[in-house]
């Protein structure tokens, strides 16, 4: 059986109510993304899907001295095992839960999947006027002994003046492949900041298909740094929505790559007000057979005058075999 045979079948065991059925039948009509569509161009899942992959198997309890090996050592951290939360801290102003159901724009067939199956994932909501000083780590671990298919599901709402960054990590602790399909829903108040970094250095048989969606109102500022030093299949979706004046939206992503390892960014800024502006920056580093895509869109609005909008990626192949498809 292939991964989807097995969603078939998890999905009927679940028994989904009608909104989630028919984001799922949108999902099997359409299938996983081929190499036919534009956005995926130069990305192909055609090996990857054909795995026999468990969807949502329980993962097998870790130890702390696997969380001291991939922390950066912030004092607030966010833990998770095979999606499900087992630890959080107490920070005022700011409440932390696990998974909640939310709605969102579904524009992709594997949006719509994470929408119809994914049941965790975190919530956190950040009071107006609250200021974090100091990180939070979120870290998401996978211990499984078969090779499995697991759907995270979070959302992220920041009040009016508040200012707060996070740090995030997915990280696979067992030698059953992992494939991941990640949502991140970041809705950002006004005069609020928001850093959101993320680090992708995970083993050789992990998957990660990340989806981040932002959503700005009027002053507000969001920064989102991407570090990929590792993990077999990597793509990043990065959108930001800009839906008040003077809002800034800067994306930096550095991609470090050897041997047979594959990482795709795709980046899309809405400019929908007046007097905005974005800036992202990638580069990347391919040695051995590595491949990298790099994808940048900016769209501008008729009524979304005087905007400011830099783009720019660099790449170094260090070897005859590794290639950067760019566009």
């Amino acid at each position: 059986m292939g991964l989807i045979d097995n969603i078939k079948s998890f999905s009927e065991k679940e028994k989904l109510g009608a909104d989630k059925n028919g984001l799922l039948q949108s999902f099997l009509a359409k299938g996983f993304p081929t190499i036919k569509e534009e956005e995926w161009k130069y990305t192909s899942l055609k090996k990857i899907i054909t795995d026999d992959f468990l969807v949502e198997e329980n993962g097998t309890k870790i130890s702390e001295s696997d969380i001291e090996k991939y922390t950066l050592g912030f004092k607030n951290k966010i833990i998770f095992l095979g999606g499900d939360l087992i630890s959080k801290p107490n920070i005022k102003g700011v409440s932390i839960s696990d998974f909640s159901n939310f709605e969102t724009k579904n524009s992709d067939a594997i949006s719509a999947l994470n929408s119809a199956l994914a049941k965790k994932g975190f919530t956190i909501k950040v009071e107006s006027n609250t200021i974090v000083e100091k990180p939070i780590e979120i870290l998401f671990f996978s211990n499984t002994k078969n090779d499995n298919f697991t759907q995270h599901r979070n959302n992220i709402v920041v009040g009016d003046n508040a200012q707060i960054k996070f740090v995030e990590r997915i990280q696979n602790l067992s030698a059953a492949k992992c494939f991941v399909n990640h949502f991140t829903q970041i809705s950002i108040g006004e005069n609020a900041s928001v850093e959101y970094n993320k680090i992708q250095d995970n083993s050789a048989n992990s998957i990660l298909i990340d989806n981040i969606r932002i959503y700005q109102l009027q002053n507000a500022n969001a920064i989102v740094n991407t570090l990929i030093f590792g993990g077999a299949f990597t793509r990043n979706n990065l959108s930001f929505e800009q839906n008040g004046s003077n809002c800034d939206s800067n994306m930096n992503g550095i991609s470090i790559l050897d041997n047979n390892q594959f990482a795709d960014n795709h980046t899309f800024v809405d400019h929908k007000q007046p007097h905005c502006r974005s800036n992202e920056i990638y580069k990347g580093i391919y040695l051995g057979n590595s491949k990298g895509v790099f994808n940048g869109k900016i769209m501008v609005r008729p009524d979304a005058q005087k905007i400011d909008a830099f783009q720019s990626n660099n790449n170094l192949l260090l070897s005859d075999n590794s290639t950067i498809d760019s566009k």
